[in-house]
């Protein structure tokens, strides 16, 4: 079997600024793959182009074998990419179960149909307490647990996790960790996160970027130990 998400000589540029400058990628299906690297490196623009929001000023992204560079994200999402953001990204005038039940109404159907997956859905996230709850009232942590939802409703192949421990307390933090390890075998995760802590437990395989290009990849063990990164995190590489 191929990799799902391969990208090739991928570059975005801002003007004078390169924020992913000519980086090739490959996933396999069902890795769990993070993305690491100081401020600056890119790591968010890379998720954007993989979901469609931006478009890359050149290179090109595969999906399943599947030139998906100029799609956006709708035709994407349909297609099994999945995005969770910095700021979870939630209906606040909904409540906590119409949140879910709405993201996952393309898949079965309809929201009527699917107001019972997406229950099971928030008691699988310890969320069902809240179902009748307006999002709006939710907690940063709970709004966070919910988009995952909302993300995991719309059965992707392809989740995106953008630095999904930011503002969480200790609690709402080992429930995430616990949330991420239950999620579907065979579902790819490409995560972004500066905690490293959950870099390290959650992921097989760790991507190092610095200043848009492409650092090290290695296993949790021989990124934690590489000098290549300590001087990618230190500024000495380029």
């Amino acid at each position: 079997m191929g990799d799902i998400l391969i990208t090739e000589a991928l570059t975005r540029r801002y003007g004078s600024l390169v924020a992913v400058d000519r980086l090739d990628l490959r996933v396999a299906p069902g890795e769990r793959r993070a993305v690491i690297g100081p401020n600056g490196a890119g790591k968010t623009t890379l998720l954007d182009l993989v979901a469609g929001a931006i478009r890359p000023s050149r290179g090109r992204i595969r999906f399943d074998g599947q030139d998906i560079s100029g799609y956006g994200p709708a035709r994407r999402a349909r297609l099994g990419i999945g995005r969770i953001h910095q700021r979870p990204a939630v209906w606040p005038s909904l409540t906590t179960l119409d949140n879910v039940a709405v993201a996952a109404a393309r898949r079965r159907g309809g929201v009527g149909r699917s107001r019972r997956p997406a229950i099971e859905l928030l008691d699988r996230l310890g969320l069902a307490e809240h179902a009748g709850v307006e999002a709006a009232r939710l907690s940063h942590g709970q709004r966070r647990q919910l988009e995952i939802a909302m993300a995991l409703a719309g059965e992707p192949r392809l989740l995106l996790l953008d630095e999904p421990a930011a503002g969480l307390s200790a609690v709402e933090f080992e429930r995430l960790g616990a949330v991420l390890r239950d999620l579907p075998e065979g579902m790819t995760v490409l995560l972004v996160e500066h905690r490293l802590d959950l870099v390290y437990a959650f992921a097989d395989v760790v991507t190092v970027l610095r200043d848009g290009q492409y650092v090290a990849t290695g296993t949790p063990d021989e990124i934690r130990v590489s000098h290549v990164v300590r001087q990618a995190y230190s500024g000495a590489v380029a």
